[in-house]
């Protein structure tokens, strides 16, 4: 038993099987999800994505990984058998050879990606071309009304990207789960220059198609204007377009049935109690009913239950959102059918044979952990959190019990049934209350004279069971108490068998004990404790100086408050970028409401600065960045003041730096030197290569903040096209929060004069047609410089007076701060008094 016990016990708290591994990954997710309250539709698509990744991919999203770990010639032989006939089947590379066809293979890219996902947004820069290996894809107008045409497995899409530079010219959305290869455009490009590969025939063969699909969709929205006209026979044939599954298919459905509805929540309640107490009541039933109980009354609550479970599989196979409902159909729905023949019990009546029927409601036992799951789920979307370990430790619990429950059952089915005339068993020779074997004190007592023992010399059944229950429990849970032991053969060997079961039993117990400590150990309390435990002692050792050891606490601090220590990026690394995309979009949405140059992007590009940006807090006093520092990241500030110092030495700054030190004053005299939610700072690496920081920054109460790289913003702006690019960058250095700061001449230009819609169209400067560029005009003199400035400030008070008092406000509130603090504390070895 110790050795079964020990075994067992360690594969189940070690959870080392890629099951586990992936299960511990979603539970993650779903951590990072329900700390920051997310939809009930982001929880939907996940649970819909995760089941789907395990149930095809075995939870993997590293095939690359794989591949590229074998040598050369097996890589190429696997993608021969794989990716190969994607490239072959394409007409565009009729003209390679397989050395060619091998070398592009290479460089397909595997991605997954959910239904309803888009995976080409209308408007966007290509840079990839996409093979859809598994799934259907439909390929729809900029404003989703036109449905140009359906892809399924086999097809190519995206293919302008490769050979011409401009924007996409429809949109594709994921109707199903879809396993897409990806080319990249300078992957393509690079193959081919290395084995100076003539694109002439390759060009014409792609002008061919391109011009017939402009043509295919050119008529496909003149047959659509005609089917407007209700009188035309087009108006009857052509589909609406709100039956597109891209982005009604939930909604179609009734709000009671969503996932994460309170019926739903409801509903499997139900089915978790009813599935326990059918499999609780039947063997008690069997086991322990006493001869003039009120069999019709049972019978009747059975029926009940079965038409319930009935009603439950119609609910699930037609009217439930029910994710992953191809899986219920594959393993679930038979067990559910099955067992809704336990309705034939009612004809025992009439046959007696018919009976048995009862024992198939039995099954529902296998179904007891997805209804469990399902009520977790619900309960954590609702702000009760039920975590993988501790999900795991009450299922093993209750089968626990349920095992016990059914081995008494069993004992005493032995004994009522298979054992009536022997003299000695189990039940005969147990006497609780102190008498002789065959005594009236005993739990049973043979009769010579009919040949028979009764079945319970107790009061009662309840007191009998009470006694079985101790039998099992004992030998389950230990080798017994020696009050109650086997007697006949038939005993013996159902003891053994129960002896076995107890130790696996016990096993997985203490195993799902070890994985609830160890989950707290890595991702509780625990977790984080050790890991400020492992700061102190690095910075102990380093001797850190005590106020960057603050500042590092204060941060760790903040980012257990905010995601429970879980990075964003990491945790959603497993899930298609569309999904990951919306989570950010969700969870960051704030930021965009303050910062006025995010507000008139298009959502698409909303949603990847959101997954771009990185939240940072510094303490009251912290020295943000100084002058000198190297930097490449704009910082856009959510909560906080902070103040900002030029610098009176221009020695420290770069060259970039030194020739704009003139602009630089220049706009914090317009935009003022005290920041506050909605402004940004540190934009100036946008014109600086080596990133070296034009100013010192120090907030002046504690400061939330998010960071946007230069590496990220790039990797959005190439889906812009180079004139959106330079607008949309241009537009950080032109205004910060609501106030704009011009230093050159630009025609448009908001100012007192202009008429209302005139200024409400330079809110959406960054895709104005009449924004120009700082760059090809004369650097202005020192006069026109202060008179533009001037400008500027009158046009920003008619703008935003607001901001412009607020900052007054804020500069006059610190000065006070700072001179009470200088009558009360002054440390002149601290390094900030320095």
């Amino acid at each position: 038993n110790a050795a079964i016990i020990g075994n067992v016990a360690n594969i189940v708290s070690n959870l080392e099987t890629d099951s586990a591994d992936f299960a511990g990954r979603v539970d993650e997710i779903k951590s990072f999800m329900f700390k920051h309250r997310l939809s009930s539709s982001l929880h939907s698509r996940v649970d819909d994505f995760s089941r789907y990744l395990w149930s095809m991919h075995q939870g993997s999203t590293v095939e690359d990984d794989f591949i590229m770990s074998l040598p050369y010639t097996l890589q190429t032989a696997v993608l021969e058998h794989t990716r190969a006939k994607h490239i072959r089947c394409c007409p565009f590379f009729d003209f390679c050879s397989k050395e060619v066809v091998k070398a592009l293979s290479l460089c397909l890219k595997p991605r997954v990606y959910c239904k309803g996902d888009i995976i080409c947004h209308y408007g966007d820069m290509g840079q990839e071309m996409f093979f859809l290996d598994h799934g259907t894809v439909e390929v729809i107008s900029a404003d989703l009304s036109t449905r140009f045409a359906t892809l399924h497995d086999g097809s190519f899409f995206g293919e302008t990207a490769l050979f011409i530079k401009q924007p996409r010219a429809s949109t594709v959305c994921a109707l199903s789960f879809c396993d897409i290869l990806e080319l990249t455009k300078h992957d393509f490009l690079v193959e081919l220059r290395r084995r100076q590969i003539n694109l002439s025939c390759m060009m014409e063969l792609f002008n061919s198609i391109h011009n017939s699909n402009i043509r295919r969709n050119k008529a496909v929205n003149e047959n659509l204007e005609i089917s407007k006209n209700q009188q035309t026979k087009l108006s009857k044939l052509v589909q609406k377009a709100d039956d597109s599954m891209c982005y009604n298919n939930d909604d179609e459905k009734a709000k009671v049935f969503k996932p994460y509805s309170t019926f739903r929540l409801c509903w499997g309640i139900c089915c978790c109690a009813l599935s326990i107490y059918t499999c609780v009541a039947v063997p008690y039933w069997v086991a322990f009913a006493e001869s003039n109980s009120d069999e019709y009354s049972l019978i009747m609550i059975n029926v009940l239950i079965d038409m319930f479970f009935m009603i439950d599989l119609y609910l699930r196979c037609y009217e439930f959102t029910f994710p992953a409902n191809t899986q219920y159909e594959k393993s679930q729905m038979a067990v559910d059918f099955i067992s809704c023949f336990a309705l034939l019990d009612v004809m025992s009546y009439r046959l007696s044979g018919m009976k048995h029927f009862r024992y198939l409601c039995l099954l529902r036992i296998s179904r007891i952990p997805s209804f469990c799951d399902e009520v977790s789920q619900n309960l954590n979307f609702r702000g009760i959190r039920i975590s993988l370990a501790i999900n795991l430790l009450c299922k093993q619990g209750l089968f626990y019990l349920m095992t016990n429950h059914w081995v008494a059952c069993v004992w005493f089915i032995i004994h009522r049934y298979l054992e009536r005339s022997e003299k000695f068993t189990w039940a005969t020779t147990d006497c609780p209350f102190g008498g002789d074997v065959g005594d009236y004190k005993c739990l049973a007592k043979y009769d010579p004279v009919i040949g028979e023992h009764n079945i319970c010399n107790l009061g009662s059944m309840v007191e009998c069971y009470v006694r079985s229950f101790h039998f099992a429990l004992t030998t389950l849970s230990t080798v017994g108490y020696g009050d109650i032991s086997p007697v006949t053969e038939i005993e013996t060997i159902w003891e053994n068998c129960v002896v076995l079961t107890g130790a696996c039993f016990m096993a997985g117990l203490i195993g799902a004990f070890g994985a609830y400590l160890s989950e707290n150990d890595s991702l509780g309390m625990n977790a984080f404790r050790l890991k400020i435990q492992s700061l102190k002692n690095y910075m102990s050792y380093r001797n850190i100086p005590d106020y960057i050891q603050n500042e590092i606490f204060f941060s760790h601090h903040f980012r257990w408050q905010k995601s429970q220590g879980l990075d964003e990026h990491e945790t959603l690394q497993i899930l298609p970028e569309p999904l990951q995309h919306d989570i950010s979009y969700e969870v960051k949405r704030r930021v965009l409401h303050l910062v006025p140059i995010f507000k008139p992007l298009p959502l698409i590009v909303q949603k990847r600065i959101c997954h771009a940006l990185i939240p940072q807090v510094y303490p009251k006093d912290s020295i943000i960045y100084s002058v000198g520092d190297i930097g490449h990241e704009i910082l856009f500030i959510v909560s906080g003041v902070v103040t900002v110092t030029l610098p009176s030495d221009l020695s420290e700054l770069d060259t970039s730096g030194k020739s704009n030190a003139a602009l630089n004053k220049e706009k914090f005299e317009a935009i003022g030197k005290i920041l506050s939610a909605g402004n940004h700072l540190g934009e100036s690496c946008l014109n600086s290569n080596s990133g070296v920081r034009q100013e010192t920054v120090i907030s002046k109460t504690t400061v939330e903040l998010y960071a946007l790289s230069k590496d990220d913003l790039n990797g959005i702006c190439r889906f812009m096209g180079s004139d959106k690019e330079k607008e949309f960058k241009e537009s950080f250095l032109r205004r910060n929060g609501n106030i704009w700061h011009f230093f050159d001449d630009l025609p448009g230009m908001v100012g007192p004069d202009k008429s209302d819609n005139e200024e409400q169209d330079l809110l959406h400067f960054p895709w104005s047609d009449s924004a120009q560029s700082f760059n090809g005009s004369r650097r202005p003199t020192n006069a026109v410089r202060r008179r533009r400035l001037s400008q500027a400030r009158r046009r920003s008070l008619s703008y935003s007076s607001r901001d412009v008092f607020r900052n007054m406000f804020l500069e006059r509130r610190l000065q006070r701060d700072d001179q009470s603090s200088r009558s009360v504390v002054w440390d002149p070895g601290s390094p900030r008094g320095n």
